[in-house]
């Protein structure tokens, strides 16, 4: 029984390391999005549409904004 403490527990910790969201907000009013698709569907969500500004630095995803 010992041993199915531990796994729960282990997978509870591994889950916790998961961002709940991929688009992050930058200091300077643009978001970042792992993927192209994701920045417009984050955009559509609140009806608005998306504008590319490039990718992000170090090629961690897309850089974007909502207008």
């Amino acid at each position: 029984m010992n041993w199915l403490a531990s796994l729960s527990f282990a997978l509870l910790i591994a889950g916790c390391g998961v961002p709940p969201n991929q688009v992050v907000p930058l200091r300077d009013g643009t978001l970042r999005a792992t993927t192209y698709v994701e920045a417009g569907d984050h955009c559509r969500e609140k009806g608005l549409t998306a504008r590319m500004l490039g990718k992000a630095p170090a090629e961690q995803g897309v850089l974007f904004r909502c207008e």
